[in-house]
């Protein structure tokens, strides 16, 4: 269980600082009005990025959708979820090494960093179902995706923690 909490660690401090990265982005790019001016798509540029004109305009577009569909507190919203999870996702790529290594504080710290995962994407999936059907279009599956590996790697640490206090307690008779 200690390899797979590092991989997935791994990959969703990655995921989560993407995300805030991109929140960041967002909204330090989005004018007062809210308005996105029309797609500047330098031929240079295109050449450069291996892109057609069609392709530009297609990702102004993305964004413009993007910032139409989510309410005003989404991008702060999103903004401070991500950095949790970062921050969490982190913590749990330090309790991978530490189940690898065997601590015996690692399994009932893995229940509850597992499960802080967990409930972050729910909090996560109950915002974005209150957003419009772009958001949810673009993150749901993602969300609900990751709640079920967090769930899973939950009941793992658990069932770790159940058997290792089973184990102390057989040593101790």
């Amino acid at each position: 269980m200690g390899a797979v909490a590092i991989v997935l660690g791994v990959l969703l401090a990655a995921i989560h600082g993407n995300e805030w990265m991109k929140q960041g982005v967002i909204v330090q790019a989005t004018p007062a009005s809210g308005v996105v001016p029309a797609a500047e798509c330098p031929e240079d540029e295109l050449e450069e990025e291996r892109l057609s004109l069609a392709e530009c305009k297609q990702m102004v577009a993305n964004v413009q959708n993007f910032i139409l569909s989510a309410p005003d507190w989404f991008f702060s919203f999103q903004m401070a979820l991500a950095c949790v999870g970062t921050i969490i996702a982190f913590v749990s790529i330090i309790l991978g090494v530490a189940l690898v290594h065997y601590r015996r504080w690692a399994p009932t710290a893995a229940v509850l960093v597992f499960a802080a995962l967990a409930i972050i994407d729910v909090v996560d999936f109950i915002a974005v179902v209150n957003t419009g059907p772009i958001l949810r279009s673009m993150y749901l599956w993602d969300i609900l995706l990751w709640f079920f590996i967090h769930l899973v790697m939950t009941v793992g640490a658990i069932v770790g923690r159940q058997s290792q206090i089973q184990s102390s307690r057989q040593s101790y008779r």
